[in-house]
C-alpha cells in the first residue's frame, strides 16, 4: 500500500497546529512528520484494519489545519480571559 504525503507551510500553520491535525488522525493512519526549511512534511500510511481514502484524507486534513490554526489563534488571543473565569469561579467564597 502506497502512503500519502501532505505537505505544510509554516508560514502559514505553527507547528503545534501541525502536530494538532496530526493527532486526530492517528486512529486510522499511522503518521509521520518531517521538517524541510518552512515546510512540515506529514507522511500518511494506512492501519492494516482501515481502508484509505488519500483524496478524502487530504480534505480532511487541510480543514482540520484550518479548524486547528483557528483554536490556536483563539487561545492566544483570549485565552487569558478564560483564565480569569477559571479563576474567579474556583476562588474561596468570602
Amino acid at each position: 500500500m502506497e502512503d500519502k504525503v501532505i505537505k505544510v507551510d509554516l508560514n502559514i500553520y505553527m507547528q503545534e497546529v501541525i502536530t494538532a491535525t496530526v493527532y486526530k488522525f492517528t486512529d486510522k493512519y499511522f503518521v509521520s512528520q518531517n521538517k524541510t526549511d518552512n515546510t512540515i512534511q506529514v507522511t500518511f500510511s494506512a492501519k492494516p484494519e482501515q481502508e484509505a481514502n488519500f483524496d478524502l484524507l487530504e480534505k480532511e486534513f487541510k480543514n482540520e489545519l484550518i479548524d486547528q490554526q483557528i483554536r490556536y489563534d483563539t487561545e492566544q488571543k483570549f485565552g487569558h480571559i478564560r483564565n480569569l473565569i477559571v479563576e474567579k469561579a474556583f476562588s474561596p467564597i468570602s
